[in-house]
């Protein structure tokens, strides 16, 4: 992970550095695979007895999280800050794992047509019907893996063009 820690209105304390290395340590743990993380502390010069602020930028892959805190000193507001991460990392990752929309009844079909190059193509339904799908909609295989004619589940939404699957997995052997 890339890792920037900036300074505005005072200097990187050694002991704030070994805090914020610390809580990255508790956040990789939790499974979270930033590609970059932009640390700002901030002392803002305009209260009598300082008023502490933290900024963390979290790039994950296709994503970014944001959290800024405040506290009277330093040390709180990191602690704030990264607590705060950890549960908007958390949240984001429920969502992940479940899926926001429904997509309605599952279908049966053959996959008719693939093009690796550009990452999509098409299924057969058996009523001759060609059925649009992207790679993001798989699930439980391998786009490499796919291969004409194999059985497959899919999920139907209705796209800009028409309908196009919108999750798509092996077939299940019946029962």
């Amino acid at each position: 992970m890339d890792l920037e820690i900036q300074a505005q209105h005072t200097e990187v304390h050694p002991r704030w550095r070994e805090l914020i290395g610390r809580r990255i340590t508790k956040l990789e743990g939790l499974g979270a695979g930033f590609l970059r993380l932009h640390v700002t502390l901030v002392h803002s010069t305009h209260h009598l007895r300082g008023n502490e602020e933290v900024r963390l930028l979290a790039t994950l892959p296709g994503d970014a999280l944001r959290v800024q805190k405040a506290k009277a000193s330093m040390g709180d507001a990191i602690h704030a800050a990264f607590d705060a991460l950890e549960r908007e990392f958390e949240s984001y990752q429920a969502q992940r794992r479940s899926p926001s929309r429904e997509y309605g009844p599952r279908f049966m079909g053959v996959v008719a047509q693939l093009f690796p190059a550009q990452g999509y193509g098409f299924i057969r339904t058996p009523e001759a019907q060609e059925i649009y799908f992207h790679r993001d909609v798989l699930h439980e295989v391998a786009f490499a893996d796919l291969r004409e004619g194999m059985p497959v589940e899919f999920q139907v939404e209705e796209g800009e063009k028409g309908p196009q699957a919108a999750r798509v997995q092996p077939a299940r052997p019946a029962a």
